[in-house]
């Protein structure tokens, strides 16, 4: 059995420790946030993504997407009565890869997906939480509850294959058509039409 001298043990611990640091930090520039709290994802003044994309992926035939979200007062906006109700979207996913799928620029989510849509309600003092559904291309949203600022919130979309429906927040089950198995989280969005007026924080514990 090789055995190696001390030296040579120091040197390749020192090695291996520098790549990981390099790592690291290369990460940490590409999601400034990386190392120090990444559950919160930022969308800054004037845009509706954040930048780079958070809390995105791949999934395959997946059942349900879930996680903890939570709104802290950077999410009181006014973006004035015209877009008051657009909604704006967080957890979510569309499906790719069928031969209905458009061609003309229309994202895949806009033609099969899912997301849970929010909002400010200055008249509630909360944040309206909603189903916002695509099914060929049609879109289908409408309110299903609401929560506090600064309360973690269980959210779950489900996709019961079988019976071909979405259920979002455990309202309203809205059937669906396609025979789709891939997808892609959506992440965090401001809009509707409108961008962000000033910098939106959301925490989203997977």
């Amino acid at each position: 059995m090789l055995r190696l001298n001390s030296p040579v043990r120091v040197f390749l611990f020192s090695a291996k420790t520098f790549l990981f640091l390099v790592f690291s930090l290369a990460m940490s520039a590409c999601v400034p946030d990386f190392l120090s709290d990444s559950d919160w994802v930022v969308v800054e003044a004037g845009e509706h993504e954040p930048n780079p994309k958070r809390k995105v992926g791949l999934l395959i035939s997946p059942h349900e997407v879930s996680a903890t979200v939570t709104f802290d007062s950077s999410c009181i906006y006014d973006v004035g009565a015209v877009d008051a109700d657009d909604w704006n979207k967080v957890i979510g996913f569309g499906f790719v890869g069928s031969k209905d799928q458009s061609l003309d620029g229309v994202p895949p989510h806009q033609v099969d997906g899912a997301r849970v849509g929010w909002r400010w309600n200055p008249l509630r003092g909360r944040i309206d939480l909603g189903a916002y559904i695509y099914v060929e291309g049609k879109r289908i949203d409408f309110k299903v509850a609401e929560t506090p600022l600064n309360t973690p919130t269980k959210m779950t979309i489900k996709i019961d294959y079988a019976r071909k429906v979405y259920q979002v927040l455990g309202g309203q089950a809205v059937p669906f058509t396609h025979d789709k198995s891939f997808a892609y989280n959506t992440g965090l969005y401001f809009g509707g039409t409108q961008v962000a007026p000033h910098r939106i924080r959301v925490k989203i514990e997977d």
